[in-house]
């Protein structure tokens, strides 16, 4: 198998060079802007959050406590619906075929088309995909700004085999080594992409992009064992760098930073534990005894670069003055543990960033969500001025007197208080100790009315309606009116998922074909009907690679080779004897099925015998019926 990438030992002069320009990488990316506190703005209105008043958390805190006469703000629901009913069309579009990606090629490379998908359906169970997938559309439609990493890795995994027929009791546990494309979810608030260029194509033209994750002790060996042994450096020092925790400030784009969303999270942000360091806590590590002084947790760095080596002192590298990729892992931002240069033919960084709105304005551009958030706070506004008018009903205003009736005794709110009252003055009533200010809240219903008008203000702004999110919607339309109507509803539904195609699904489908291509090993795989294999040939498939495309839910296969066009073959196949005596319909039917996913037509084809008898048994049938038809002979005259 042909290596994905070119591990090298860097000098200390190039870690060095290293340091300082992932350092003045980040400097760049946090100088003008700070992009987390724009995406933690967007979460607390999605997870409804943002109301720290103390009118609020006095209310929450009485609700908590058992005390149901309190009344909390009540922020309408507008960003979180329409953000999840736009991700469940994207969903549904581009996530719910097996594979997610299918193979479309010429009939005369079927077998590698057969080849393509087993190992595309393999890779995207084995790594997630499509959950992978789901999550970065998510925080597209959130920030406007979602990203994945795509890249071609090694990991270990284990089989079970009996290793003598005397036992065989217990199997045997084989470790294996498993390549493949795998996808993962970066977290937005710890990614690093280079800004000078817009985000839909910083994987093409961006010199850099990376992340940041908190790793525990062990999490951080695990991943070390993974990695190829020839460029690795620096173990040691970096498990003896000093503990890194997550980065609580918004104020820096270095370091892992888990935003304080959900005051009321099952976990507080900061409080997840990784920083325990057992074997000190315990306390079995003695000092000075030669062992590793590990950390309890370690900031682990991933940073893919366009550079010229010899920028980076690298000058054993070839074509040291051309522009080349280069991977670097970073632990707590003081030492590169690892090295290697990319040499994946698609030539693009292995992070593409997802942004749905595909507006041509770059990092101005509003998000999905943000576009919906005016509309939830006015809505909310309005909402909170009406449950205002009911905390009135219960809390009126009085007017009392002080020397007659406590204060304490009218603020008590019971059903069944008693309230001592002092006859100070001759000859007074009580109903003169307290006076109840009139109030009237006549327009409280208008209110309610208005903030659900608004609140539709945002459906209208991104374009979705009750029945996108499952509501039911009045009206005495006919089905053909309805038809139309959301037929117009889901049109800018098509609009964004054409955006995602080209902009974010095609450059993800081109790195998976080309290391496919690339670095695919021979093995066999379990075909997706469960009852067959697939031996995977890599010469099979490299000798295809001008034929392939990859489909996906927007392009369907059936779109790329005209399934409509096979239809209207078979329909004058029938009508037009010639044309079976001319073209093979039975081989065009088969292909047509492959491509709609039929790959378990095989396992139903019949043998050479069995095509025999069945042929046997139609002209029988035929004879037999042709003689039925026929008319009856004449009875010859006595």
């Amino acid at each position: 198998m042909a290596a994905p990438s070119t591990p090298l030992p860097l000098s200390v002069e190039s870690q060095k060079a290293v340091l300082k320009y992932s350092s003045n990488a980040l400097e760049l990316f946090s100088s003008n802007y700070n992009i987390r506190a724009q995406m933690e703005m967007r979460d607390k209105a999605y997870f409804r959050t943002n109301d720290l008043t103390e009118a609020q958390r006095k209310a929450k805190a009485a609700n908590d406590a058992g005390d149901a006469d309190k009344l909390q703000n009540i922020v309408v629901p507008v960003v979180m619906p329409q953000v999840e009913t736009a991700l469940a069309q994207l969903q549904e579009i581009f996530l719910s075929g097996y594979p997610i990606f299918a193979t479309v090629a010429p009939p005369e490379h079927a077998e590698a088309m057969a080849q393509m998908d087993a190992v595309i359906g393999e890779s995207s169970i084995k790594a997630g995909w499509p959950l992978e997938l789901l999550k970065t559309m998510r925080d597209g439609l959130k920030y406007d700004f979602g990203v994945i990493e795509v890249d071609w890795q090694e990991r270990r995994t284990y089989s079970f085999t009996t290793p003598e027929a005397a036992n065989l009791s217990n199997g045997k546990v084989q470790e294996l080594q498993y390549a493949g494309n795998f996808m993962r979810r970066i977290d937005p608030y710890c990614a690093i992409v280079d800004t000078r260029v817009p985000p839909d194509e910083v994987h093409t033209r961006g010199e850099f992009a990376g992340y940041y994750e908190v790793l525990s002790r062990v999490d951080l060996k695990k991943r070390m064992e993974n990695l190829p042994a020839l460029g690795t450096m620096n173990f040691r020092a970096a498990l003896e760098s000093g503990m890194a925790e997550d980065s609580q400030t918004q104020d820096s784009s270095s370091g892992a930073y888990t935003p304080n969303i959900n005051p009321d999270a099952l976990i507080p942000a900061g409080s997840s534990g990784k920083g325990t360091n057992w074997l000190v806590w315990d306390g079995s590590v003695k000092a000075n005894d030669g062992s590793i002084s590990y950390k309890g947790c370690y900031t682990w760095q991933v940073l893919y670069a366009r550079v010229l080596p010899s920028d980076l002192k690298i000058t054993y590298s070839k074509d040291r003055n051309h522009v080349q990729i280069y991977k670097f892992i970073i632990i707590n931002e003081k030492h590169v543990i690892f090295c290697e240069r990319q040499t994946n033919a698609h030539d693009l960084l292995p992070m593409v960033v997802c942004k749905p709105s595909a507006d041509g304005m770059g990092w101005q551009g509003k998000s999905f969500a943000e576009n919906a958030m005016p509309a939830q706070a006015v809505s909310s506004s309005l909402m909170n001025s009406g449950l205002e008018s009911q905390r009135r009903k219960v809390y009126d205003r009085l007017l009392y007197d002080a020397s007659r009736v406590a204060k304490k005794d009218i603020d008590k709110v019971s059903s069944v208080s008693r309230i001592p009252v002092k006859n100070s003055q001759y000859n007074k009533d009580l109903s003169s100790a307290v006076y109840q200010i009139p109030f009237r809240d006549e327009g409280v219903a208008e209110v309610i009315q208005l903030s659900q008008s608004v609140a539709g203000m945002g459906d209208t702004t991104n374009g979705t309606n009750r029945v996108q999110q499952g509501q039911f919607q009045k009206g005495n339309k006919t089905r053909k009116e309805f038809e139309t109507v959301m037929a117009g509803a889901s049109n800018r539904d098509r609009m964004r998922a054409l955006a995602l195609e080209y902009s974010f699904f095609v450059p993800i489908k081109e790195i998976i074909k080309s290391n496919i291509l690339q670095y695919q090993p021979p093995t066999t795989i379990l075909n997706r009907d469960g009852k067959s294999t697939v031996k995977v040939d890599p010469e099979v498939l490299r000798k295809a690679v001008m034929a392939f495309a990859l489909s996906d839910g927007y392009l369907p296969s059936e779109k790329i080779m005209s399934g409509e066009l096979f239809s209207t073959i078979f329909q004058a196949a029938q009508a037009i004897p010639t044309i079976p005596m001319k073209y093979d319909i039975m081989g065009m039917f088969m292909y047509s099925m492959q491509l709609q996913g039929a790959s378990w037509l095989k396992s139903f084809e019949r043998s050479e015998v069995d095509q025999k008898k069945q042929l046997d048994q139609m002209r029988q049938a035929s004879q037999a019926s042709s003689a039925e038809d026929q008319p009856p002979a004449p009875t010859p005259a006595p």
